[in-house]
């Protein structure tokens, strides 16, 4: 699990912890595209440990020990992903079935898509590759130095929605959670910042259709 491989504790203060939005609308009248949606996958994660972070935390790990800790990390946020979506999906009738991760990551693997390979790979040709209608893709920076707590200190996440049909990206949006509690964990933080993202894709709940 993710909290076991960088699950470390923050002292960085007392303050209250905030959370940080900005959105970007891609493409104009975006419901012509969602609302033809019926499946829809995540990607693993793309997850980035700044220098600081790995110097403050587990010393002595080598270069390929940390790519294998960014890329588990990247494992355990498209789980949680899944797992909010999938609970949002249903909660406000969305209309979308979210592909599990699991099956994600076996047809990946089948085709034998490196996860490495995933950020400069074409996302709209690999939702086609996956059989769904469109896929979700993110981007964790954690930037954590205890040194700089004064300073703009906590976890990035960014997300996207690329459409399989059109191969185009439709949205995209970045929420940023500052580390300004003692017992702020990397995990903690960067699942807030999905929770975030998770809740303004731009689904909508759909009016049930006669036959």
């Amino acid at each position: 699990m993710m909290k076991k491989i960088i699950g470390i504790t923050l002292i960085l203060g007392w303050s209250l912890f905030s959370c940080q939005t900005q959105q970007k609308l891609v493409v104009d009248n975006i419901t012509q595209f969602t609302q033809n949606h019926q499946r829809v996958a995540i990607l693993p994660f793309k997850v980035t440990f700044s220098e600081a972070y790995k110097n403050m935390s587990l010393r002595g790990k080598r270069q390929g020990d940390w790519k294998e800790q960014e890329r588990v990390a990247g494992l355990d946020l498209q789980k949680s992903a899944f797992s909010m979506l999938s609970k949002r999906a249903n909660k406000k009738n969305y209309g979308i079935t979210v592909q599990d991760f699991l099956t994600t990551n076996k047809i990946l693997q089948s085709e034998n898509i490196r996860f490495s390979e995933l950020a400069a790979a074409g996302k709209g040709q690999l939702a086609r590759i996956l059989g769904v209608d469109a896929v979700i893709w993110g981007e964790t920076d954690m930037q954590m130095d205890p040194a700089g707590w004064r300073n703009r200190n906590g976890i990035s996440t960014t997300m996207a929605l690329f459409d399989a049909k059109t191969e185009q990206k439709l949205w995209q949006q970045s929420s940023f959670a500052d580390a300004m509690r003692r017992f702020d964990t990397p995990q903690s933080l960067s699942e807030n910042t999905v929770n975030n993202l998770i809740n303004a894709l731009p689904y909508k709940k759909r009016e049930s259709r006669e036959d």
